[in-house]
């Protein structure tokens, strides 16, 4: 299993219900051991904890809190039901970068000892503009054709684009160095949207971890400005908008608003 690595490829979005609109670019992302976090940034001067071109931070993620990332999100695991205290916990997600960051999505993937394969994973969705998070936890079984897979019903507003009646179904893909996801939005058999990474691997030497800031740079900046010009698209083809709902809409426990 690879520990540390900088995740290269591709993301991409298409709608099918009421019409086609599809788009894809790409992306960069760190895949980190959770505890391996202190190794990853002692092996380039461009990276660090403060005052460098890529910056991690623990308050950067889950609670916006300072305690130790790894103690997060295994609290969070547990409130959920997850037993993640023992094997290992890795995170693919955008560093702030350039002092930016956008995260629509981290996933946090729990790896039982001795396995190559994930169990379970916490996705940590965010929405934009609202600026809420979100956590899904999720059991992965894996099926007949070796895909990681699970589905559950939205529970959570992210696209005003999109009604909240659909049910999600992701497929994970971890044959390393190439990590792939698929996760489907269906109203009962048909599929209404999907989206999808397809990531390489690589290992974070010195010349990898300086070249992907100079070659991709803030990849955060650029997707939040893709999210806009792709809803000004999808409102001129006609795409209905569905209003965010009222806090108590979510349930108890759904979302976390953030200052």
């Amino acid at each position: 299993m690879i520990g540390q690595a900088v995740a290269r490829g591709r993301v991409w979005h298409q709608r099918n219900v009421p019409f086609t609109h599809r788009f894809d670019y790409p992306l960069w992302l760190v895949w980190c051991d959770l505890e391996q976090i202190p190794d990853l940034l002692a092996s380039s001067p461009w990276w660090g904890r403060a005052w460098r071109p890529v910056v991690f931070r623990d308050r950067d993620f889950v609670d916006g809190s300072d305690a130790p990332l790894l103690d997060k999100v295994r609290r969070q695991a547990a409130d959920a039901g997850l037993d993640w205290q023992q094997g290992r916990v890795c995170m693919l997600g955008q560093w702030r970068t350039f002092g930016t960051l956008f995260n629509p999505l981290v996933l946090y993937l729990h790896f039982p000892e001795g396995s190559d394969q994930p169990d379970s994973m916490l996705a940590e969705v965010q929405n934009t503009p609202w600026k809420e998070r979100h956590f899904y936890a999720l059991p992965l079984a894996m099926d007949d054709e070796g895909a990681l897979v699970v589905d559950h019903d939205k529970t959570f507003h992210v696209s005003p684009f999109l009604p909240m009646a659909l049910r999600y179904h992701w497929r994970l893909h971890v044959a390393f160095p190439d990590f792939r996801l698929i996760l489907k939005d269906k109203s009962d058999d048909e599929v209404v949207f999907a989206a999808g990474i397809n990531m390489t691997l690589m290992h974070p030497n010195r010349s990898v971890m300086r070249n992907v800031i100079m070659a991709m740079g803030a990849r955060g900046v650029v997707t939040l400005k893709g999210i806009y010009w792709q809803a000004f698209k999808l409102w001129r083809k006609g795409a209905r908008f569905h209003r965010h709902p009222q806090p108590q809409d979510h349930g108890p426990n759904e979302s976390e608003r953030r200052g």
